[in-house]
């Protein structure tokens, strides 16, 4: 990921003010990665009919972030004591589709790039968490097949960890 990644992150988004709070985030990780030795984050985008970009999906690999996970899933009796995550799974970040572009199939398309990249990079496994501000993405990502590790939804909050083998 580069600074010029981050500023079409930002245009993508621009006035969607539901998911401003994603190019803070992103900036985040892409100074992470940066000091974190072994971390990668990768953005990809996805055009309309005029190579106008209208989403993007970043996803990564963080040993550390990974290591920390695989603890937790454990001591919080989410996976039985056998779970083990594969070698370099990567973590789906953040996945944004312009609201005008949403229903026309442009979501599909771009989780299908990310399993492509990283079958092509050797994971096997995409992580993901997904909030309680996203209901809608948690609906979307059952769609596209994500096994729940652990649904922490109650009382109106949704919030789950998603895991897909590849």
């Amino acid at each position: 990921m580069v600074k010029d990644e981050i500023r079409e992150i930002a245009e993508i988004v621009g006035g969607d003010s539901t998911y401003q709070h994603f190019v803070r985030r992103i900036n985040k990780e892409f100074e992470i990665s940066n000091e974190e030795r072994n971390s990668h984050v990768y953005v990809l985008f996805e055009p309309d009919g005029n190579d106008n970009k209208i989403g993007f999906a970043v996803i990564g690999h963080s040993p550390a972030k990974m290591k920390v996970w695989n603890q937790v899933f454990m001591e919080e009796g989410w996976v039985d004591n056998t779970f083990q995550m594969g070698d370099n799974p990567f973590e789906l970040m953040y996945m944004y589709i312009k609201p005008e572009y949403r229903n026309q199939k442009k979501g599909t398309i771009l989780f299908k790039k990310v399993v492509q990249f990283s079958k092509d990079k050797g994971v096997n496994e995409i992580y993901a968490y997904v909030s309680d501000r996203n209901s809608t993405a948690l609906s979307f990502y059952k769609k596209m097949q994500a096994e729940t590790l652990q649904d922490l939804s109650d009382e109106g909050i949704v919030s789950a960890f998603l895991r897909w083998k590849l």
